[in-house]
């Protein structure tokens, strides 16, 4: 249901804004009183309480976002927090099929015998595409990493979350790699061209041919050979972020026996993308960090003590502010007949960024469901006023249009409008009022928009605000 027919003075007021906006409130007031009608045009600024919660159910399954999150990374505040990469293979690759080739050494004038050619395999190469690269230390040296065959299958279509356990096998033999990743894909204009490549065994290379060879190599790719797993080293010092699609790819090198071409020749393609399953198994140890001492179970309040906000979505760490002073604001006497013209979030990051320790780019306010749940990526059924504080568009239309409150790094700020979502409230299309024995309706949860980010942002427990302009009548 849109609100078109239940708020249209509201969205007048909200159109005269949006076409005249500016800075002063008593120029706001002009522009919403063209005809001269006597009408008072006031700002209030109300501070929303906030604390720090921990969720433990982030979904790292598949999304338009995805990428394949592998390494470890350790700080003061967060403590340890590494991630190991599921991913199912697929192909739509076919193998050049085998061909006769003419005898040229028979004697015989009238039968010329004929013989097969015979497949060599070359190699199964593992390439990942650069995404980006966080550590807490100045740079980035040696990193170790093992790839594995997972043990268990990996289903399509379904919600893995962090803390899924998938069984592996041990590594084989050649199956452990060093290496040091290149800064200067950081800085790429374009990186989506930076990979890195990793040589597998003889036995893999082998036995992933075979399979393409199958009529029925789909199903073999499910359930034979059920994907792969990479899996950091415990002395990693960085969290790599590597694309699912581009360059990304197991491609198995082979050529024909009797060709005159180079060996190498042909190759079998394995996705790590298309549709197949995946997912990022993250794990976390807070011995002895800050959150560590102080942090409690889901989504239970928590104080560091220093009067600050963490936000680091791989380990979970969020802010969970109330908007409780807006229920108060709307119920204090005088403010039954208010118009809320403009409302914003606005909210303070502190700190400086560097090329291997990056801010949260963009924040969304959840509401916390019934069951301690947040309603983000399918953990909760989807509804218009339930699920999050939506874009302008999104009450008009009717749509899950979440708002966005990207940060500006000039102003070093993240603000967003939330207009119709305040109206809403205000009109009682959405309740705040939390019923007997309940506490968390009015809670909304901050969250990245990309919820296996390893960025963080630190955030002044003062500085969370909604900056209303509102009219009433003289």
């Amino acid at each position: 249901m849109n609100l078109l027919d239940k708020n249209w003075s509201g969205l007048l007021i909200f159109a005269t804004l949006t076409i005249f906006s500016c800075e002063d409130p008593s120029e706001v007031g002009l522009g919403l009183d063209p005809d001269g009608i006597e009408t008072g045009v006031y700002y209030e600024e109300l501070l929303l309480p906030a604390q720090n919660v921990f969720i433990d159910s982030i979904r790292t399954s598949t999304g338009e976002q995805f990428r394949f999150l592998i390494g470890k990374i350790t700080d003061d505040v967060f403590g340890s927090t590494s991630s190991t990469a599921y991913a199912q293979l697929s192909t739509v690759s076919s193998v050049q099929p085998l061909v006769f080739r003419l005898d040229t050494l028979s004697t015989d004038p009238i039968v010329v015998d004929t013989l097969w050619t015979k497949y060599v395999i070359d190699s199964a190469v593992l390439t990942l595409n650069y995404g980006d690269i966080s550590s807490s230390e100045a740079t980035v040296t040696s990193q170790t990493l093992s790839i594995h065959e997972v043990d268990d299958q990996l289903f399509s279509g379904v919600y893995y979350l962090a803390d899924f356990e998938t069984p592996i096998l041990p590594a084989e033999s050649a199956h452990g790699f060093s290496f040091t990743p290149r800064m200067d894909s950081l800085t790429l204009e374009d990186p989506s061209s930076d990979t890195v490549h990793f040589k597998l065994n003889q036995t893999w290379a082998e036995r992933l041919f075979e399979i393409a060879r199958q009529s029925d190599r789909a199903q073999l790719l499910r359930e034979d050979f059920k994907g792969i797993a990479i899996v950091p080293d415990e002395t990693n010092t960085a969290m790599i972020e590597y694309l699912s699609t581009g360059l990304t790819a197991l491609n198995v090198h082979y050529h024909l026996e009797a060709d005159t071409v180079y060996a190498d020749s042909l190759v079998v393609n394995f996705s790590l993308s298309a549709a197949n399953a995946k997912y990022n198994k993250i794990t976390t140890d807070r011995t002895g960090s800050l959150i560590g001492n102080h942090i409690g179970d889901n989504l239970e309040n928590f104080s560091t003590g220093d009067n600050k906000l963490y936000i680091n979505p791989a380990s979970g760490i969020h802010p969970k502010l109330s908007l409780q002073p807006l229920v108060d604001f709307l119920e204090a006497d005088g403010n039954e007949l208010i118009q809320l013209n403009n409302v914003e979030f606005e909210l303070v990051s502190e700190g400086t960024e560097t090329p291997l320790n990056n801010k949260v780019k963009n924040l969304r306010l959840y509401f916390i469901g019934d069951q301690s749940q947040i309603n983000i990526n399918g953990l909760s059924a989807q509804n218009l006023y339930t699920t999050g504080v939506m874009t302008d568009i999104g009450y008009l239309t009717g749509s899950l249009l979440l708002l966005n409150l990207p940060i500006d790094t000039s102003a070093v700020k993240y603000r967003g409008a939330a207009t119709l979502f305040a109206q809403s409230v205000n009109n009682g299309y959405i309740d705040l009022k939390p019923e007997e024995g309940e506490s968390i309706r009015n809670s909304l949860v901050l969250l990245s928009t990309d919820p296996m980010s390893i960025d963080r942002s630190i955030i002044p427990q003062d500085s969370i605000k909604m900056k209303i302009f509102y009219s009433k009548p003289n």
